[in-house]
């Protein structure tokens, strides 16, 4: 088995807005990520400081605790 090739920058913002905060980037977002006008870090710094992701954590916690 070989690994998958590595993804595009498309791709990339794509997989991390939908795992960190369940929802797909707004086009603006993807287009200036593709344009390599923001870096990966503050990409994911920026998702990790958003409500959603609070939410979407908050979420999984309820669930845990049946409320």
């Amino acid at each position: 088995m070989k690994p998958s090739p590595e993804a595009d920058r498309r791709a990339l913002i794509r997989r991390a807005y939908f795992d960190l905060v369940g929802l797909p980037p707004t086009p603006e977002e993807v287009a200036a990520f593709v344009a390599d006008d923001t870096s990966w870090d503050q990409v994911i710094e920026e998702l990790l400081a958003s409500p959603q992701y609070g939410e979407r954590w908050a979420r999984h916690w309820m669930d845990v605790a049946r409320y």
